[in-house]
Order: structure tokens, then C-alpha cells, then sequence
């Protein structure tokens, strides 16, 4: 490469990235592995897609090799793939660097990858491997299905509890019964066409363990790795990352210690700091907000909780963030003034969108769903979580339809599309709810998104991305182009996303902190005043990070309202403390008669 060439290249980036020097220093990095905390609005992905065309200018990735790109999310997989193949011929441009940037780089999350390399050489387990993408796809949470499939009950137990060691995260365990596991897709599920989602990870484990072949040509093809959401990652993810890691792999790990909230699905606890550690990274943390850049308030809160976070015991903060907290005598008050700020942001921003983000389900927030009703504010519900049974089944149901229809005729068309969305409606006799309702229209947008936004993806990677959806119960990733101004959903399925503005209710005790997250066992039972200590420290950690990913879901502002009274699950009005989390070191509070 020439000196003219370089310069061309680095002074495009450098504007490109407006003097972020910590943005730039991992671009230009030349360690071989490093590690960056990217918070939520800090230009991860910008930054990413400009290490990768840094890379590609600098020939660090000789031909036939590649980068591999890993995500736990599908959604963010192909908005990564998207801007990569969007954005870095900009930067290549004029430097005479004649680069296919499809073929460079493979950019997927953890299934689409194992996928593709059990289309190449599952068929060293079974012949119907080669067709992966059309064996019916099946959750092995449940012992009853698993029989219903023709499994035995001690195999169907093997399997269903092999699915909650690794929501449990019990390392020793997972490694123990990986083999027994395999066995039975292998022998009892695969001949009739099914395989389980664990499988097509726990497969290809087997497939790097059994053929130490394969693993060193995949070792040798993706010389470098970029893993994005990787405080995400679970046992069977982490397994496949350290399969193809060796001294000479360039690796960049991206993640959020603080926006790890999905422990309960199996994401590895202290991943980041553990890999840290294991590889002798050094670490990069990006260091401006983006996001919260016009709004001083905003960025000394998003400052202060990252600061309770990095020390609980002591967070050194020097100066308190004003956020705007409304106080009201009863739940039912409470929710007619959320129902009035909505409608009056959605009337004074036009073009805005508002989104009020929950724990979970209950007559609290039903009592919130009735005032927006009463007001005939239309709004977007969005109230359900990864472990909701109705969610799950709809996924199934999805699934099952696809595959259904991609055996009869192997190309993705508008037509499929039509007939699939037709079958998911059918399927509900009619009896279609309001959760249902807002699912069909979610799996509308997906079609939609694969003939616009994804139209670039050939019918194979069509193929990946509807089935990688569906199996990872995913439609929840396409709320934001929802077409209505209010949202109400819950903050586990808002993670990812963004909303112009922010409204956090119910910020009380057994609620924000919840009841088995740390309200339970604390000793602070009369003013809520959290004193953080080794006792409570994991679950203080698990709860601010909950905090942290409902704050940082807006663009512009977050308004917190609570009430003194709290209904419980039989509808009675129970007197509540105000959060502790609105009292956290750093946190002052703006008054306000409404919300």
C-alpha cells in the first residue's frame, strides 16, 4: 500500500470520527487483541465499521481470508452487515483499493454462523445436515414436546434439563453432558428432520472437538474476529469464540459489563472481565456520549450510574444529575398523568415517539394501559419478555409455517411472505388479542424490512435471517418501527432500542428495584435508603444495569414518576416506599406537580 494511500484512508477516518480520540485509538490500534466498553450512544458502531476499513486498507486481512463478525442479537447482526456494506466503500473511496467488502467479511450472530459451517460438514453426523436450513427447528425447554416427538422420558429430561443448565449457567455441568446431549439429536432427532436451537451450537463444538481439522481451517480462514454485545454471550457462544481464537487471531471484543441483563437466558457472568484476564487484553473504553450529547443532565446521569456501578461502596461522584421525578397519592393518578405527558410530547414533537418502559406485566401497568384507553391515545403493546409462553409459541408457530413453505418452493418472495402471514392469522381462529395482535404486526415488519432495508441479502441469507428470528425469538427487535407514537413495553424487550423520549413509572419498592431482585432480602425496610454491601452487591449490579438500559433507551430525555401507593397482584392498594434508586449517590431530583 502506498504512503498516498494510507493518508487517504486515515484522514477520511479521522473526519469521519471529529478528533474521538478514544474512537480513533481503536481503529489505528495495532495490538493484535483488545478489548473495548462501549456504553450504550458512545459510536460503537461507527467505530467498528471503521476498524474494519482500516483493516481492509492496510491489507491486514490477505486474500482468501477473512473478518468474522459475531453478535448475539439477529437484529443487530444485519444492521452491522448493512452498515458495513452501506458505509465502508466510503471510506475506501478514491484510494484505488479495489476490495470486495461481501467476500471479505462474514458478519452474523452465533446460530446464522454455526449454521454455516453444519451446511458444509454436518453431514459427518447426518446426511440431512446439508439441509439444515429446512429441518424443523424445535425448543427443548420442554420435557412433554421433546415426548410428543417420539423421545424417550429419560431423553426428553436429558435434554430439558440440559436446556436449563444452560439458562443456569452451570459450566461444569454444560461440559459434562455435552456429549449425552448430542447423542440424542444426533440419533433420535436429526433422522426425522428436527433439530433443537441449542443443537445447531452444541453440534458445532462436537464438530471442532471431533475434527480438529475443520476448527484450524476455520482458525486459519477468519484471521481476525470483531464480537459485538459480548457481556451477552452464553457457555455454548463463548465455546465457539475460544474454538477459533489462537495467538495470531486479531480479536476485538465490544461490550457493556453494565448492560448484561440477560443472566436469566445464560449469559456468562463477569465475561468481560474474565476474558480480560484470560487473553491479557488491553482495554479501551470509549468515552463520549453521543446520545446525550446536547443534554448536560442527561450526560451527568448516564455519567453518575456508570460511576455506581464501577463502585458501589463508594462512587466518588462530584457533581448530582437533575432528573425529573413526579410523585402522585395513588397508582391510578399516577397513570392518567403518564397518559396526559405522552400525549402531550407525541403533540408538541410531531415527528417524536414515546415509549414507556416497564418491569413486567400487572395491574399497575394495566392501570396505565387503561388511562391511555381512556384517552384514546393509540399505542404499540409490547408488554411481553423471552420467557412468555404466548411469545414463544407465536415464534413456533412462525417458524413452523416458514419452514412449511421454503420445502414447496426455495426462494424468498413477496408472495411467501403473504401466504406465511396468512397462516400465522388463520392459525388464531379469529381470536386474535391484543399480544397477538401486536406480534402479527411485528412479523409484518420483518417482511417488510426483508424486501427494503435487507432487499441487498441473497436468498440464502434471506433464508438465515427469517429463520434466526424466529428461532431466536427475536421479532421484538422491530418494535421501533412500529407505526405509532406510544410504546408500552416491558425493558427487557426494549433492550437494543431507542425512543426519542423515556417514561419510567412505578420507580417504588418490590417494584424498581423488584421484589426478587433486591427488595426481598433488604434490610432497609422503612425509608428505602440502599446502603450497597458484599451481602446485596451482585443483585444492587443486576438492578442498576436493568436501570441503566431503561434510561439509555432515549434520546433526548427520561422522565421517572412513582406513586405512594402500589397495587399487588389481587388489585389492593399497598403503601410503597419511592425507589432507592431515585435517592443513588449522584441523583437529584426535579420536582415536578405532573409528570
Amino acid at each position: 500500500m502506498s504512503n498516498q494511500t494510507l493518508q487517504i484512508v486515515t484522514d477520511k477516518i479521522r473526519n469521519r470520527h471529529q478528533g474521538d480520540e478514544k474512537q480513533l485509538e481503536v481503529i489505528f490500534s495495532i495490538a493484535d487483541k483488545i478489548l473495548v466498553e462501549a456504553p450504550a450512544g458512545y459510536g460503537k458502531t461507527n467505530t467498528m465499521v471503521s476498524k474494519i476499513a482500516y483493516m481492509l486498507a492496510t491489507q491486514q486481512i490477505p486474500s482468501p481470508k477473512k473478518i468474522l463478525a459475531l453478535t448475539f442479537s439477529v437484529n443487530a447482526a444485519y444492521k452491522i452487515k448493512k452498515d458495513v456494506n452501506q458505509q465502508i466503500p466510503d471510506l475506501l473511496e478514491g484510494t484505488g483499493l479495489n476490495i470486495d467488502i461481501k467476500n471479505k467479511i462474514f458478519v452474523s450472530n452465533y446460530h446464522g454462523f454455526c449454521r454455516s459451517i453444519l451446511k458444509k460438514y454436518g453431514y459427518k453426523f447426518h446426511e440431512l445436515m446439508l439441509n439444515i436450513d429446512k429441518l424443523q427447528s424445535v425448543d427443548d425447554s420442554k420435557e412433554e414436546e421433546l415426548m410428543n416427538l417420539g423421545l424417550s422420558e429419560s431423553h426428553a429430561k436429558l435434554m430439558s434439563d440440559y436446556n436449563n443448565t444452560s439458562k443456569n449457567y452451570d459450566e461444569k455441568l454444560l461440559l459434562e453432558n455435552l456429549n449425552e446431549y448430542n447423542d440424542v439429536v444426533i440419533n433420535e432427532l436429526l433422522p426425522n428432520g428436527i433439530i433443537s436451537y441449542n443443537a445447531i451450537l452444541t453440534l458445532t463444538i462436537k464438530l471442532f472437538n471431533d475434527y480438529p481439522q475443520i476448527r484450524e481451517f476455520y482458525q486459519k480462514y477468519f484471521v481476525a474476529m470483531i464480537v459485538d454485545e459480548y457481556q451477552d454471550t452464553n457457555y455454548f457462544s463463548y465455546q465457539l469464540i475460544c474454538n477459533l481464537i489462537t495467538d495470531k487471531t486479531k480479536i476485538i471484543f465490544l461490550g457493556d459489563s453494565l448492560q448484561r441483563i440477560f443472566g436469566f437466558l445464560g449469559a456468562v457472568p463477569n465475561l468481560i472481565s474474565i476474558t480480560a484476564q484470560s487473553y491479557n487484553l488491553p482495554k479501551i473504553q470509549l468515552g463520549k456520549n453521543y446520545r446525550f450529547a446536547s443534554n448536560s443532565s442527561m450526560l451527568q446521569l448516564d455519567s453518575n450510574i456508570k460511576k455506581n456501578a464501577e463502585n458501589p461502596f463508594s462512587p466518588g461522584i462530584n457533581e448530582k444529575a437533575n432528573v425529573d421525578v413526579s410523585i402522585f397519592p395513588d397508582q391510578k393518578i399516577e397513570a392518567l398523568e403518564i397518559a396526559k405527558k405522552a400525549l402531550l410530547l407525541t403533540k408538541n414533537n410531531s415527528l417524536s415517539k414515546v415509549a414507556i418502559l416497564v418491569r413486567q406485566r400487572g395491574n399497575n401497568t394495566n392501570c396505565i394501559i387503561s388511562a391511555l384507553k381512556n384517552h384514546h391515545i393509540p399505542y404499540f403493546y409490547a408488554l411481553f419478555t423471552d420467557e412468555d409462553s404466548r411469545y414463544i409459541e407465536f415464534h413456533k408457530k412462525c417458524l413452523y409455517e416458514f419452514i412449511e413453505l421454503i420445502q414447496e418452493k426455495d426462494i424468498v418472495t413477496k408472495k411467501l411472505s403473504i401466504s406465511h402471514i396468512n397462516k400465522i392469522k388463520e392459525s388464531y381462529n379469529g381470536k386474535i388479542e391484543e399480544l397477538i395482535k401486536a406480534l402479527i404486526n411485528l412479523l409484518e415488519i420483518l417482511w417488510n424490512k426483508v424486501f427494503s432495508d435487507f432487499s441487498f441479502l441473497s436468498n440464502e441469507e434471506k433464508i438465515i435471517l427469517i429463520k434466526d428470528t424466529f428461532e431466536h425469538n427475536s421479532l421484538k427487535q422491530y418494535i421501533e418501527f412500529v407505526n405509532a407514537s406510544v410504546i408500552i413495553s416491558t425493558i427487557h424487550a426494549a433492550k437494543g432500542l431507542e425512543w426519542d423520549f423515556v417514561i419510567l413509572p412505578d420507580m417504588e419498592q418490590d417494584l424498581f428495584p423488584g421484589y426478587m431482585g433486591l427488595c426481598e432480602k433488604c434490610q432497609c425496610k422503612t425509608d428505602c435508603n440502599l446502603e450497597v454491601t458484599d451481602n446485596n452487591n451482585q443483585k444492587f449490579l443486576e438492578e442498576l444495569s436493568i436501570f441503566y438500559v431503561a434510561i439509555t433507551r432515549a434520546k433526548k430525555q427520561v422522565y421517572f414518576t412513582a406513586s405512594k401507593t402500589q397495587l399487588d397482584q389481587y388489585g389492593h392498594s399497598r403503601n410503597k416506599n419511592i425507589s432507592c434508586f431515585l435517592r443513588l449517590p449522584g441523583i437529584k431530583w426535579n420536582d415536578a406537580d405532573n409528570v
